[in-house]
């Protein structure tokens, strides 16, 4: 088994993010229109973590290094609203031939721990964690044979580590102007809190909350009020009430 080291990556100009995604990331997310580039990479690390208002944002990416390369990698968001926070996965991506030795769900459980760890530092509630899967039932034929690897395969992953399927339209916002939005992804969440275990719906506000996180974490092109996308997703969420969970 490869030996290797969990790195936090906290400078934007290390080296150690343009092998992330050289090696890494354009593997695992061959669609560049779903992929963060890496000046975006850049300034998640220099501009990610911020304070306004009530609201907390916390950027975290964290490096696998084996062998003198990076083989895999996280980067998520802590969000908080002040009393409640939420946990918001960008990326967990492993290179292929080392993907059976274990290096992905060690990386979950260092998410946790971090994601933990900010609740602390912040004193308020992890309600749960939520992600962003390539959704078979959404994607093009054309979609799934590009696809790094067989996306009903990874959503039982997923399954299999508690995450469910929210049943709400999703759509990705442009990461760079010029390109379309991606609307093949599904919201996946992981639950932290009792409130949120077994849940067989979520409300209209908390899943409003987890949208709006997504958009104030990711960003959008031009501003949230005005992109379509963004729009879209409020349009759906003003017409119901609950939304199943999967």
């Amino acid at each position: 088994m490869l030996n290797v080291e969990y790195i936090e990556i906290t400078d934007p100009s290390c080296d150690e993010v343009e092998r992330f995604h050289d090696d890494v990331l354009v593997e695992a997310f061959p669609d560049p229109y779903a992929r963060e580039d890496i000046p975006i990479l850049r300034r998640n690390l220099g501009e990610g973590s911020w304070t306004s208002g009530g609201e907390i944002c916390k950027y975290h990416f964290i490096a696998v290094c084996g062998n003198n390369q990076i083989v895999g990698g996280v980067s998520f968001y802590f969000f908080s609203f002040g009393a409640y926070a939420l946990g918001m996965g960008s990326y967990l991506a492993v290179k292929k031939e080392f993907c059976r030795d274990g290096i992905g769900t060690k990386l979950i459980g260092i998410r946790d721990q971090i994601l933990f760890k900010d609740t602390q530092k912040f004193n308020c509630c992890l309600k749960g964690l939520v992600i962003q899967v390539n959704d078979p039932n959404l994607m093009s034929i054309e979609e799934i044979k590009q696809d790094s690897m067989d996306p009903w395969k990874r959503e039982m992953f997923w399954k299999h580590h508690g995450y469910r399927k929210i049943a709400f339209n999703f759509i990705q916002p442009s990461i760079r102007e010029g390109d379309p939005p991606v609307e093949y992804l599904s919201l996946h969440i992981y639950p932290y809190c009792p409130q949120w275990e077994n849940m067989r719906q979520i409300s209209r506000v908390d899943l409003q909350d987890v949208v709006y996180c997504f958009i104030r974490c990711t960003g959008t092109v031009g501003p949230s009020e005005a992109d379509p996308s963004y729009l879209r997703m409020k349009s759906e969420l003003a017409g119901q009430e609950h939304f199943q969970i999967l």
